[in-house]
C-alpha cells in the first residue's frame, strides 16, 4: 500500500467526517468569491478546495486534507459557469468587492555599474509603495506584500486572487435576485416556495394551477405544432390524463379553461414559424 493509500485508508476508516453540513456558512456575513461560487453551486468549501489555483476557473477541486489519490479529486461543470458570472459582475462593479492581489517586489540585476529592474510577467502590472500607504485615497485592493526585499515599488498580478477577494453576502444575494437566481444554500426556502402550488396536501392546491404548469412543460421542447398551439395542448391533456391530481374526474370545462391559459399563441391558427 502506497502512503498516499495509507492516507486515504486511514482518513476513511479512522475519521468521522462532520463538514459534510454547509450551514455553518450561513454565519458569514462576507465570503470569498470563491466560497461564494462554490456554495451557489453547493459544494462545501469546508470539504473542497481548488486543486490549483489556476485551474479554479475549469472547477478542478479536490479534498482538504486528502493525500492526491484520484480519488480525492471531483471536477465541478456547474462552477465554471457560475464562477464566471460572479467575477465578471465583480470586476464591472455589479457586485461590491474587496479585491486582492498577489504581488512581489520587482527584481533587480546589475550590469557593470547599473542596476535594472527584472522585467514583468505579462500578467503583471506595476505599483509604487507609497501609492498602497498614501492616505489621501482610498485603495479598494489589498496586496500580499512580502516581508522582505526592496519595498519601494511591486509587480503584483493584475487579475484578482477569487480565493481572498471578498464581497458581502447580502450584496451578493440582491445580485442573484436581480438575475432572477436563488440557489438553495443562499435561499433556502424558495424550492419549498416555488413548488408548492404542486402539493395536493397545500391548503391552496389547485389543481387546474398545477395540470396548466405541467402542459406547458410538456410542450417547451417542441418548436412546431401541427395544428397550431392549442390543438397541440389539447392533444397533450386527452393524452395524459394521469397527470391530473384533482379529487374528480377533469371535466370538459376544466380542460377548456386550462387550454386557454396555457395556450400562448393567442391569435389562433397554426403558427408560421415555431410557435
Amino acid at each position: 500500500m502506497s502512503k498516499g493509500d495509507l492516507e486515504d485508508h486511514i482518513r476513511d476508516e479512522g475519521l468521522e467526517d462532520f463538514s459534510n453540513d454547509m450551514d455553518h456558512w450561513r454565519w458569514c456575513e462576507h465570503l470569498s468569491v470563491m466560497e461564494a461560487s462554490m456554495l451557489a453551486v453547493g459544494l462545501n468549501p469546508s470539504v473542497y478546495e481548488p486543486s490549483a489555483p489556476q485551474r479554479l476557473r475549469e472547477g478542478h477541486f479536490h479534498k482538504i486534507g486528502s493525500s492526491n489519490h484520484v480519488k480525492n479529486y471531483f471536477h465541478s461543470i456547474q462552477f465554471v459557469p457560475v464562477f464566471r458570472a460572479i467575477t465578471y459582475a465583480a470586476l464591472n462593479g455589479e457586485i461590491s468587492c474587496d479585491f486582492a492581489h498577489h504581488s512581489r517586489t520587482i527584481p533587480t540585476f546589475t550590469v557593470g555599474d547599473r542596476e535594472f529592474d527584472g522585467p514583468p510577467e505579462s500578467d503583471e502590472d506595476t505599483i509604487a509603495y507609497d501609492f498602497l500607504i498614501r492616505s489621501d485615497m482610498p485603495v479598494s485592493s489589498n496586496f500580499e506584500i512580502l516581508p522582505y526585499g526592496n519595498l519601494r515599488r511591486f509587480y503584483f498580478i493584475k487579475d484578482p486572487d477569487w480565493e481572498r477577494s471578498t464581497i458581502k453576502v447580502d450584496d451578493f444575494k440582491d445580485w442573484m435576485q436581480r438575475r432572477g437566481r436563488r440557489p438553495g444554500f443562499f435561499f433556502p426556502d424558495s424550492d419549498e416556495d416555488s413548488e408548492a402550488f404542486r402539493n395536493p396536501a397545500h391548503e391552496h392546491f389547485s389543481a387546474e394551477l398545477d395540470f396548466a404548469v405541467t402542459v406547458w412543460q410538456a410542450l417547451l421542447p417542441k418548436r412546431k405544432y401541427q395544428g397550431g398551439v392549442k390543438s397541440a395542448i389539447e392533444a397533450w391533456i386527452a393524452a395524459n390524463p394521469e397527470a391530473w391530481k384533482g379529487d374528480e374526474p377533469m371535466s370538459g370545462a376544466a380542460k377548456e379553461r386550462i387550454a386557454t391559459l396555457v395556450n400562448w399563441n393567442k391569435g389562433g391558427g397554426a403558427p408560421k414559424t415555431g410557435g
